[in-house]
């Protein structure tokens, strides 16, 4: 084995293939087949989507976990450890199989290079067909016609939505950005789209190849009872009074209702019980998502990370107690679309404490704060050379009158989190 520790081996991964981001199957899957990773026996479950797409996972797997099936996930990125990424029955993987599924890529792979991701990428599949699973979901990381987990071919194919991100490697458009997720769709499986407007691309790629599509507003709907409950409303199904999901925001509860349109078309292959759904949607465990933070000041953290997250994040914001004073902790990654995201978040925002995130793609603290001064010039912000030390003195600045939110990136909740842990 070339490492004995996980750390040893994801830092050499680092550093293994020239390029952090290289969207193509041909390598992972020549790779794959070395490996022996076949078309899995397991249930496959696919979802892709600009924001949401974490939650449906995690939404899908506590829902199936209480109905009594064996399942695995694997999403990313992970918060505080690696091993977040691959679970077994809502358990992280341990270090041990990690190491192992990694000896066995990198034994199988010759002189074939692989990026971080698609190293992770075999393991959890190299993982998940040692194991006698009932079902697996795995979340698509970038795109989805071209990402790594689409070697497989998806019994169910799952988009949340539909955003502009990574327009360097989707394009700059939705009409784009829609065709490259359609992308994990397959002839004769059936898909679900969970955007309320999808781009014509998508469809038309459905059509095209025969996939079944079931779009939300056309196909099922939900609506909110108050803040106690929900419904959900199909042709087949049509459930009243189901608990709000333990993730906060309206958002949630559209991806919850795209997850229950998922447990819809595989009901006679993976039937679950109203039961189920209930404690699955109250047991959901998932980091970083508007999560509360109580103490002397209230803190949120969120991995909004670019124009649509962020927008969501502003409105469940408003919902919130006033506060006297609300601050940002904010680093963020240079690609993305800064300048709207501050405009955006701006009038919600009294006092910034920025950084720069420890990643090659990070926007400098320099910038960042020339553009939130271009939006805000009446505005303090304040610079600091690690997110951690920003998040501190913003706590030891505050009381129990004032706010703190911390976005713009996982890496920075990460880092805040890590902290509060």
């Amino acid at each position: 084995m070339r490492f004995n520790h996980l750390q040893d081996w994801l830092a050499w991964q680092e550093t293994l293939h020239s390029q952090k981001i290289e969207l193509g199957l041909d390598r992972i899957a020549e790779v794959a087949k070395t490996v022996g990773i076949k078309q899995p026996k397991y249930f496959t479950i696919i979802v892709a989507g600009t924001n949401g797409k974490g939650s449906i996972v995690s939404i899908l797997e506590s829902i199936f976990h209480h109905a009594g099936y064996r399942v695995g996930a694997y999403t990313s990125p992970h918060l505080l450890k690696y091993n977040e990424r691959i679970r077994i029955n809502k358990k992280n993987i341990d270090d041990y199989s990690l190491c192992k599924a990694f000896d066995l890529v990198d034994q199988s792979r010759g002189d074939t290079s692989l990026s971080y991701f698609e190293f992770g990428t075999l393991a959890a599949m190299q993982i998940f067909n040692n194991i006698e699973l009932d079902v697996a979901i795995y979340e698509v990381g970038l795109g989805g016609r071209l990402d790594a987990v689409n070697i497989l071919d998806a019994d169910l194919s799952i988009v949340s939505n539909i955003g502009i991100d990574h327009v360097q490697w989707l394009g700059t458009t939705r009409e784009s950005i829609g065709f490259e997720k359609a992308g994990i769709f397959r002839s004769h499986s059936p898909a679900i789209c969970g955007d309320k407007e999808p781009p014509d691309s998508l469809i038309a790629y459905a059509k095209d190849i025969d996939t079944k599509l079931y779009l939300i507003d056309q196909d099922f709907s939900f609506s909110t009872l108050g803040n106690e409950s929900w419904s959900f409303n199909s042709s087949k199904w049509s459930w009243e009074s189901l608990p709000i999901p333990n993730l906060y925001g309206d958002a949630q509860i559209s991806n919850a209702a795209t997850a229950l349109m998922a447990l819809l078309v595989v009901d006679e292959k993976l039937p679950v019980t109203r039961d189920s759904i209930n404690k699955g949607l109250c047991e959901i465990k998932l980091q970083g998502r508007f999560q509360l933070i109580d103490g002397p000041c209230d803190v949120v953290l969120d991995v909004a990370h670019n124009l649509d997250s962020v927008n969501v994040l502003v409105k469940n914001l408003k919902k919130l107690k006033p506060v006297t004073k609300t601050c940002a902790i904010f680093a963020v990654l240079a690609d993305k679309d800064v300048h709207g995201i501050i405009d955006s978040v701006k009038d919600h925002i009294d006092e910034w404490y920025i950084s720069q995130i420890s990643f090659d793609r990070a926007l400098s603290s320099d910038d960042l704060k020339l553009e939130i001064q271009r939006h805000s010039p009446d505005t303090i912000v304040h610079s600091f050379p690690s997110v951690s030390e920003a998040y501190k003195v913003a706590k030891q600045n505050a009381n129990d009158s004032m706010r703190i939110v911390v976005f713009g990136s996982f890496l920075t909740v990460a880092e805040v989190l890590d902290l509060e842990v």
